[in-house]
């Protein structure tokens, strides 16, 4: 295998691993569990349970490029709710929740993308 192979195979390794990353932060949210290690509270994310239940694809992709990445729509299928299904949050009140939580979920996010990238 040639160097450039080599390197290509690492770069998409890495690529998929924040992508990773991303969906396991975006299950956490669905989920309102509250993170992994020492959870969101160690991060100062406040009022992540109320996000429970409320992702959809749409809402799933706009926190991901809040947090600087974007994903296919394809790995962010799983958050689809059927027609009839009612959110209890707007898709503004999830802006004001990013924006509240901003610092916490840059770092929480940067903390799992170096723990998920590191070869």
């Amino acid at each position: 295998m040639n160097k450039r192979s080599e390197n290509m195979k690492k770069v998409n390794y890495l690529r998929s691993q924040e992508t990773m990353a991303i969906v396991d932060l975006l299950d956490e949210l669905e989920k309102g569990t509250g993170g992994d290690y020492e959870g969101f509270g160690f991060w100062d994310i406040k009022g992540y349970q109320g996000l429970k239940g409320q992702l959809n694809s749409y809402r799933a992709q706009k926190i991901a490029q809040f947090l600087g990445r974007t994903i296919s729509k394809q790995k962010l299928l799983k958050y689809a709710k059927p027609k009839d299904y009612v959110y209890s949050l707007t898709n503004k009140d999830i802006a004001e929740w990013l924006e509240d939580n901003k610092e916490g979920l840059l770092s929480y996010s940067d903390f799992n993308m170096q723990f998920m990238t590191r070869i």
